[in-house]
């Protein structure tokens, strides 16, 4: 009995401790990857809007498709923290 538990209550914090590094990664990426498209941004408006696409501007873009999915983790994270204090 005493094994069970112990057992049992082990792989709780080995899963609570992966899924937490998890939410610090994701969370990190966000910060990461909100910087790059926001200096992104700034050097496309720095080179000046021509008819032609810029490399900032295709980067900015590309990175859209990162950023959205990570905002929608990040979300679910502050609800189940939210959730977890009430």
């Amino acid at each position: 009995m005493i094994s069970t538990v112990t057992s049992t209550t082990v792989t709780t914090i080995a899963s609570t401790t992966m899924a937490a590094g998890l939410g610090l990664f994701a969370t990190l990426a966000l910060i990461f990857l909100l910087i790059a498209k926001e200096l992104a941004g700034a050097q496309d408006v720095q080179v000046g809007k021509s008819g032609s696409a810029s490399y900032a501007g295709a980067f900015d873009n590309v990175l859209n498709a990162a950023v959205v999915p990570l905002l929608i983790v990040f979300g679910f994270i502050v609800v189940t923290k939210i959730i977890d204090i009430l």
